[in-house]
């Protein structure tokens, strides 16, 4: 086995996210620790030994790690830094600044968010590390290297452990969490773009591999839909939640342009041409200013949703489509400029998709109103439509459901007013506001019914001492 733990001796973390430099990176990603004994062992001097032993790491499955899942969030705060000073070369070509050093410094803007987990200490473990006996001597030398992770400004102590703990993280493909990890070859390529910074300090590491992980602990049963891209509205007309389907309908138009022709059906939604596939896909869903004493239903912001099961290929082209659309066209309304997110964002409220939707609890409420799968019959009623449309995305029927053409969450429109549907096969079905009541806790985020697809049916987790 090898267990690596970093204990962070001010007690807190300071590391930037990657999508969003305003934004705590947490859990620290394996590839930032490994990226950190790859300095260590330059600043170390330790040679061939020492990058065999890297080259060595790199090879092994994602670790497993042991940390405070739910740490303290400081506000990330801009901050103007000088940058660094520059020495006065002569050219006899070119005029020469002979001002002092401190008259010649410009200021940038930085941010240094930073997490406060109860627990100062990280673990990541390998329970299985085939040939760690050769290299342990070295890698205890490098580990014990370390003397930060992420910001300078919050140092660290590090060593190996003798043993494994009881993992809060494992590597899972169906997990919520996805983390940057090391895979071979990675040394060799960090290695390069150091020489490359040597003429260019601009060219930066590529991110790398991507693995999903799942809180080990966690057995609740857990929504088939995942959140893997936000986009939030800069600036153009305000939209409200009945608009959600079309607004919906033209993202998915926008992406199926820039797909490949050979994209799979998780992402076009289709089998087969004018085939609607059965099977979950893609899913875009509303982002708005709900649940509050002013709320008014505006959209803020829309989130990408794909099954938990959507294989890395997939995610990978829907990455980049989504890179490639940067405005929405809304028609005569004008356009609508889109900024990426992190999917845990720290925004405002409406734009805190993770914290507000992907959570677990054992009452829902609509946010936008189911559209029925069925009608209802005498031997079949609506409230038991609705509950059986739960096992479309994974989770158990729930053991009350309360029907109301009236919103129940404070912005939200009244039912008849998402009348408006694009699409045809949904605008004659029965739409209804619903509260949900489950045995025990559920995660979201919940989509349901026929318009789940296009945002529609929409639940927010409600505290049952709100009730």
């Amino acid at each position: 086995m090898l267990a690596i733990e970093i204990e962070y001796l001010t007690g807190r973390a300071v590391a930037c996210s990657y999508h969003d430099r305003t934004q705590a990176e947490w859990p620290p990603h394996p590839q930032r620790l490994f990226s950190a004994l790859v300095a260590a062992h330059s600043e170390l001097d330790l040679g061939e030994r020492g990058a065999a032993a890297l080259r060595w790491m790199e090879a092994l499955e994602p670790p497993q790690m042991v940390l405070d899942l739910a740490p303290g969030v400081r506000q990330a705060l801009g901050h103007w830094v000088p940058v660094n000073d520059e020495a006065i070369c002569f050219d006899a070509n070119k005029p020469t600044n002979f001002q002092h050093p401190l008259d010649r410094r410009t200021k940038q803007e930085r941010y240094f968010p930073s997490v406060l987990p109860s627990d100062r200490r990280v673990t990541f473990q390998w329970p299985v590390a085939a040939g760690i006996e050769q290299h342990r001597a070295i890698l205890t030398h490098m580990v014990e290297g370390l003397s930060y992770l992420g910001h300078s400004s919050a140092p660290v102590r590090a060593c190996l452990r003798e043993h494994v703990a009881l993992p809060t993280l494992v590597p899972d493909n169906l997990g919520d969490t996805e983390l940057r990890v090391p895979g071979p070859g990675r040394f060799d390529r960090l290695e390069s773009i150091h020489a490359l910074r040597q003429k260019d300090e601009s060219v930066q590491p590529p991110v790398g591999r991507v693995v999903r992980y799942r809180e080990l602990a966690d057995m609740t049963p857990t929504s088939e839909f995942a959140a893997v891209a936000l986009l939030a509205f800069e600036d153009g007309p305000k939209l409200g939640l009945a608009q959600t389907a079309g607004i919906a309908e033209l993202l998915r138009r926008a992406l199926l342009k820039v797909l490949p022709d050979d994209a799979p059906a998780v992402l076009t939604g289709h089998d087969a041409p004018n085939q609607l596939s059965k099977a979950t896909h893609l899913a875009i869903a509303p982002m708005a200013f709900v649940d509050s004493q002013y709320a008014d239903g505006a959209v803020k912001g829309l989130a990408l949703l794909l099954p938990r099961s959507a294989d890395a290929h997939a995610r990978m082209l829907l990455d980049e489509a989504i890179y490639q659309i940067t405005r929405l066209n809304l028609g005569g309304l004008g356009t609508l400029a889109l900024r990426r997110i992190d999917v845990e964002s720290d925004e405002m409220l409406s734009l805190r998709w993770h914290r507000r939707y992907a959570v677990a609890s054992k009452v829902w409420q609509t946010v936008t109103p189911i559209i029925a799968e069925r009608f209802p019959k005498k031997q079949l009623s609506l409230e038991e439509i609705i509950a059986d449309s739960l096992r479309f995305i994974g989770l158990p029927r729930p053991i009350a459901v309360t029907l109301t053409q009236a919103p129940l969450i404070t912005g939200s429109p009244h039912s008849k007013n998402f009348g408006n549907l694009t699409s045809g096969y949904l605008s004659s079905r029965l739409r209804v506001h619903a509260r949900l009541t489950f045995a025990q806790a559920v995660r979201g985020p919940l989509l349901i019914g026929a318009g789940r697809f296009l945002g529609l049916g929409l639940c927010l987790p409600i505290s049952e001492r709100n009730l």
